[in-house]
């Protein structure tokens, strides 16, 4: 199967590993935040944790037919466009919520579903090319 035929199913674990992430996150923030810690110290810590989660599923499942040994510049550059995504997430968010007046809720949706396919092209062709 070429490169190109892999997407789909690249795509589909890709979007499994965000559901673990999202699972990962929900967890240590709900633990932390029951022990008492701050909410911006939980939330800083809840989402490292969801993002190291996702930097290893991603390289040894999603997309482990491209990976080729170590990379050691791999974990940088994938927190980096993690970090990249974010803001484009973010801005998205305003966006459809400032400009179209839609709800927070229906903003973040599409702000994540359309951040989602930023964040997979990214991961598949710049960091686990």
């Amino acid at each position: 199967m070429s490169k190109t035929g892999k997407a789909p199913k690249e795509f589909v674990r890709f979007g499994l590993v965000g559901a673990v992430n999202t699972g990962v996150d929900f967890a240590v923030f709900t633990v932390l935040t029951h022990l008492g810690v701050l909410v911006l110290a939980a939330q800083v810590v809840s989402y490292s944790c969801g993002i190291l989660n996702s930097f290893f599923l991603n390289r040894t499942w999603t997309f482990s037919a491209r990976v080729r040994g170590k990379s050691p510049g791999q974990f940088l550059g994938f927190f980096l466009w993690n970090l990249a995504v974010l803001s484009i997430t973010y801005g998205l968010l305003v966006y459809f919520h400032t400009h179209f007046a839609w709800s927070i809720i229906v903003s973040k949706i599409v702000a994540t579903g359309l951040s989602m396919i930023i964040n997979f092209a990214g991961n598949r062709w710049l960091i686990f090319k």
